[in-house]
C-alpha cells in the first residue's frame, strides 16, 4: 500500500506555525471568557522546537499586559517548569508579585497559569489575568486546566468535547 500523497504538517514549518499561533490564542481566548479574565499571555513552541509568546486584552477590561508582563511570564515558566497550574489569588497580598513588579504595587486582581496540553503533550501554557481578587483557587484551577486541555476540535466548534449540536 502506498504512502498518502497530501502535505503532511511538518513539510510545511510555516504554515504549522501559523497552525500553532492560531491554536494558542483560540486557547486564551477561551481562557479569558470562561474565567471573566480581562488580560492574558501565551507561550507555545512552533513546530521548529522555537518558544513564541503573544498577549490579548480583552476589549472594555482593564488592559494591564505590559504592566503584568513579568509576573505573566515567571507564572507560564512556572507552570511548564512543574507542569502544573499555578494561581496568585490576590496580586495586592503577594510579596513575589511585588518583587517581579520591581517594587511596584500590582493591581487589584489574580493570575492563574497553567500548561496547554493535547494528547498528553505540553506544547505551551496560558495565564489569565482577572480583576477580582480570587477565593476559590482551585476551581480557577480547574476551569483553566480544563480549557488548556480540551481538544482543540471543540475548542474550534465552541462547544465542549462530547456536546453535541443543537438542532
Amino acid at each position: 500500500m502506498e504512502e498518502a500523497t497530501w502535505p503532511r504538517p511538518d513539510s510545511h514549518p510555516a504554515a504549522t506555525q501559523h497552525v500553532r499561533e492560531m491554536a494558542a490564542n483560540l486557547v486564551l481566548s477561551r481562557a479569558l471568557t470562561i474565567l471573566g479574565g480581562a488580560c492574558g499571555m501565551v507561550v507555545y513552541r512552533d513546530a521548529g522546537g522555537r518558544w513564541n509568546s503573544d498577549g490579548l486584552g480583552l476589549p472594555g477590561q482593564p488592559d494591564r499586559l505590559e504592566e503584568l508582563t513579568p509576573v505573566f511570564e515567571a507564572l507560564l515558566e512556572w507552570s511548564l517548569y512543574t507542569e502544573k497550574p499555578v494561581v496568585v489569588g490576590d496580586l495586592t497580598k503577594s510579596p513575589w508579585s511585588r518583587h517581579l513588579m520591581q517594587g511596584s504595587d500590582p493591581p487589584t486582581g489574580s493570575v492563574a497559569a497553567t500548561p496547554i496540553a493535547q494528547r498528553g503533550t505540553i506544547w505551551g501554557a496560558i495565564a489569565v489575568y482577572r480583576v477580582d481578587a480570587v477565593t476559590e483557587s482551585m476551581e480557577v484551577m480547574r476551569q483553566l486546566t480544563d480549557v488548556a486541555t480540551e481538544p482543540l476540535s471543540a475548542l474550534g466548534s465552541g462547544r465542549p468535547e462530547g456536546v453535541a449540536p443543537q438542532a
